[in-house]
């Protein structure tokens, strides 16, 4: 059965890179009116180094000119009506954002909505045949995948993006105050799908969700977040790269067990790769329907032992409907 893409998704990506043009943009609105300002004035002192700056404003000055000429001696207002028009635009902009971010929480609100109906959907399936019918040894032989949670396991890979020679690498501390402020951004973006416990292991974000089906549509939307993000830290000259591992548990006892497994494969430190363990491929491998793919990626001793050898089997989850389109 072909994986449908929820259409919601769709819209919340979209919107998302549109948000981030706009702020852009309001931001380059906001600069260039402050810049027209400054350099108004200082033409009013006749400043004789404002020449070397004319390519800055040559365009915008053109187009002023088309309605308006300074008369006789008065003072050249060009700059300052480039200056009101500029940060005109960039109040529009601030207006167009604030819009956008209230069509993202609206469209969250909506597919949280959806997610919760599928999830009870499910549970209802689950639970339509009456408890009592269940002997003890049908229970001892139902399939534990059918409560199966997912755990996700991130690490933010932060590097100085150098422009001068002379820049400084990051110290410690500061990769550290990078990383929380990624992490925090990031649970602000995930937070809609409720996850059912998240926190930090080893400093690391972890997500776990208690319906494993989820997994298909928490890849599809986590992808365009961290690019997202990867993006946004850009412009503070910072270069974001992440790993991460998902993983499935039957019984939340053995969480901190399958995640200091999964913090042994962030050590390997595949880049932006949804890297999966040999539990998940288990459980992948009996749902009903996927979107993706798994392709094995090796075997790799993941005890933290040296003296023990732990070799364990690694995948990689790729997009079944690209591949297809490809071929």
């Amino acid at each position: 059965m072909a994986y449908k893409e929820d259409e919601t998704l769709k819209q919340i990506n979209t919107f998302t890179l549109m948000l981030m043009c706009v702020k852009f943009l309001r931001f380059v609105f906001f600069v260039y009116s402050a810049l027209s300002f400054i350099f108004w004035f200082l033409n009013c002192f006749e400043v004789e180094w404002l020449y070397l700056f004319n390519w800055l404003f040559a365009g915008p000055y053109w187009l002023v000119s088309l309605f308006y000429t300074p008369q006789g001696i008065s003072a050249d207002f060009s700059l300052a009506i480039v200056g009101g028009i500029t940060l005109f635009l960039g109040f529009s902009f601030e207006f167009f954002v604030n819009s956008l971010y209230q069509k993202i929480s609206n469209l969250q609100e909506e597919e949280e909505r959806k997610m919760e109906k599928r999830r009870m959907l499910r549970q209802k399936r689950r639970t339509a045949k009456p408890l009592a019918s269940y002997t003890e040894e049908q229970k001892k032989e139902e399939s534990p995948f059918e409560n199966s949670k997912l755990i996700f396991l991130i690490l933010p890979n932060i590097k100085k993006i150098k422009r001068r020679k002379e820049d400084m690498e990051l110290t410690f501390q500061d990769v550290e105050i990078w990383k929380q402020r990624i992490n925090k951004k990031l649970i602000e973006n995930v937070n809609y799908s409720n996850p059912l416990q998240k926190g930090y292991y080893r400093k690391n974000l972890f997500l776990v969700y208690n319906d494993f089906n989820f997994v298909d549509d928490f890849i599809y939307y986590i992808t365009p977040t961290l690019e997202s993000l990867t993006l946004e830290f850009r412009k503070y000259g910072i270069s974001v790269s992440f790993c991460y591992v998902l993983s499935a548990i039957h019984d939340m006892k053995t969480l901190e067990k399958e995640l200091d497994c999964m913090d042994t494969t962030l050590a390997l430190n595949f880049v932006n790769e949804f890297i999966v363990t040999n539990r998940f491929k288990i459980t992948y491998d009996n749902k009903a329907s996927k979107k993706y793919q798994l392709e094995f990626k090796g075997e790799y001793n993941l005890s933290k032992n040296l003296s023990i050898s732990n070799r364990q089997p690694l995948y990689t989850l790729t997009d079944r409907t690209k591949k297809e389109n490809k071929e």
